[in-house]
């Protein structure tokens, strides 16, 4: 299990210091949940949109919707009919089912989620796991959250590589039966993803003794103080990037307050 979201890379966003980035981090999905102006939400996902595909390229800037977007078209579709306040714009058997109150709703929901997503992706994306937990551990964290921690943020790529693994596999078993034309769409799909589950679920109850071999040897129970081969530069080290994140801090901030 050593799969990692880590995508190695150059740039400002690679250097800064992982305490000041998860700081960071930390406000804007504060920020995104704070209640505020439509144009606040779709300037601040575009900024991420915008550093994601200076930092990883192009091609990775939509790679966080695409995660998300069955998640998006729920909220799209199940918003409105929650929220019936304003100008009614679409009404059926004589019932509003769109105002203007739900649309607004609807897109506040959807640049939230979009936003937070984009947010949590470039993080991880440009930051090592070992340096998060690192930060983790400068704040104070335990050790067994810690390792807590790393180990989900590792496991659940590995689980998602097993998957891609394993539903490539069945395609290769299944193309002459695909290929006959009685399975089509949403039926061929759904019998697809049932056989593929349960090829998942036993690989991942056979990584068991694995996982636990892995936490016997990182010294998982014992309580003699932890050491670390790996340290984060004192805080005196990195006054300018202390300065940059006050700087993102209270001009995001600024902006919400603002507008």
């Amino acid at each position: 299990m050593i799969a990692d979201s880590f995508v190695p890379g150059k740039g400002i966003l690679y250097r800064f210091d992982p305490r000041m980035k998860l700081l960071c981090l930390l406000f804007v999905v504060l920020a995104f949940f704070i209640e505020s102006s439509l144009p606040v939400k779709a300037g601040l996902l575009a900024i991420f949109v915008l550093l994601t595909g200076t930092s990883l390229g192009a091609g990775k800037a939509a790679v966080p919707f695409k995660l998300i977007w069955p998640i998006l078209v729920l909220t799209a579709i199940l918003t409105p009919p929650f929220n019936l306040g304003g100008e009614v714009l679409l009404s059926l058997k004589g019932r509003p089912v769109l105002t203007s109150d739900g649309l607004e709703a609807a897109a506040a929901m959807l640049l939230r989620f979009s936003g937070i997503t984009a947010a949590f992706f470039l993080f991880f994306s440009t930051t090592e796991t070992s340096a998060f937990i690192l930060a983790l551990r400068s704040f104070g964290l335990p050790y067994k959250a810690a390792l807590t921690v790393t180990i989900s943020l590792r496991y659940i790529p590995d689980m998602f590589r097993v998957y891609g693994n394993i539903s490539d596999a069945h395609k290769l078993r299944s193309a002459g039966i695909m290929q006959g034309g009685r399975r089509r769409g949403f039926q061929r799909r759904l019998a697809h993803l049932f056989p593929v589950l349960i090829s998942v679920l036993i690989q991942a109850v056979k990584s068991i003794p694995a996982l636990a071999m892995a936490l016997d040897s990182k010294g998982f129970g014992r309580q003699n103080p932890r050491t670390s081969c790996r340290k984060l530069p004192h805080w005196s080290a990195i006054k300018p990037d202390i300065a940059g994140a006050a700087a993102v801090i209270a001009l995001t901030a600024f902006v919400i307050v603002l507008l």
